[in-house]
């Protein structure tokens, strides 16, 4: 490390997380993820970012990592309404732009531990928790392995590809094909 230039950047913790409207209940299945958000930008200002893209803004998150406490390069928004949400997974990348910050970030449904399928409630899969989401903005939903197999083999759904949890609260899709 000699002659090294070395950079510091403190991290405040509060700024991993910004309510934007507290009267707006936090929902879950209006949530986003943000990858490969710039490690110096923090929650206020992602919300703001996404509030101006998109509106409808409640909560934004950066993740960080759980020992370090530091940045992970990814984050969580939260929205009021479902045209607000949409809007969001439909562009699937956002270009970020605050002050010297300009980075390109991917934008996907933000995929929930511990759901039933939202088509039979666990009744064809032994209750288990359904293990694919259809990030399509017609589906939007939690499916088990036979809902996916009836649903999608469905006229213009054949193509829909399944996001399934991935490490880190990191969702990724899925090869999927029957």
């Amino acid at each position: 490390m000699k002659d090294k230039a070395v950079q510091i950047r403190p991290w405040l913790l509060a700024d991993s997380d910004f309510v934007m409207d507290g009267t707006q209940p936090l929902d879950p299945r209006k949530t986003i993820f943000v990858g490969g958000v710039p490690r110096p930008l923090r929650a206020v200002e992602l919300a703001m970012i996404m509030d101006r893209l998109y509106g409808g803004v409640c909560y934004a998150g950066i993740d960080t990592d759980p020992e370090l406490k530091y940045p992970k390069g990814a984050g969580r928004v939260a929205f009021s309404n479902q045209q607000s949400y949409i809007a969001a997974i439909s562009a699937r990348f956002v270009q970020l732009q605050h002050g010297d910050i300009d980075k390109r970030v991917e934008v996907k449904p933000y995929v929930l531990d511990d759901q039933l399928c939202d088509e039979c409630a666990g009744a064809r899969c032994g209750g288990k928790f359904a293990p694919f989401f259809c990030a399509n903005v017609t589906c939007l939903q939690y499916y088990c392995e036979a809902c996916w197999t009836s649903i999608h083999a469905r006229s213009g759904r054949e193509y829909h590809k399944p996001l399934v949890k991935e490490g880190a609260d990191r969702p990724r899709t899925l090869p999927f094909r029957w």
